[in-house]
């Protein structure tokens, strides 16, 4: 098996399209973060329910949570913002306790630090913890 999987990446076209998708994950995520985190209400870590879009909504959102959430941990390996990429797929997927996993994520100081900067760019009020 190891050896089929070491053929299969020695493979040119393999290093391609590794480089394409490097080169694409790290420009959605440099776009597509940062606005994602700006649109957050400012007291979203303080607020206690968050509504709940329409079915097909949200199971759009939950789609896209996830391939998030798979490509931020592809980042963690290739070039990226994996941890913001992780972070914002986590707050797109629907689970149990997510809001307080969220809130426990955002008020540690580096963190909150990182994503207010990123809010600031975008002409948005920090988010209070």
């Amino acid at each position: 098996m190891i050896h089929t999987l070491s053929s299969w990446l020695s493979r040119p076209v393999v290093d391609v399209c590794l480089v394409v998708f490097s080169v694409v994950a790290v420009m959605a995520s440099v776009v597509l973060v940062p606005r994602f985190l700006a649109k957050l209400p400012a007291d979203y870590l303080r607020s206690k329910s968050v509504p709940s879009p329409s079915m097909p909504l949200r199971v759009l959102r939950n789609l896209l949570g996830v391939l998030l959430v798979l490509l931020g941990v592809a980042m963690l390996l290739l070039p990226g913002q994996g941890l913001l990429t992780l972070l914002v797929g986590v707050l797109l997927v629907d689970f149990p306790g997510k809001h307080r996993l969220v809130v426990r994520l955002l008020s540690r100081p580096k963190a909150l630090a990182l994503v207010n900067k990123l809010r600031a760019r975008h002409g948005s009020p920090a988010l209070v913890a």
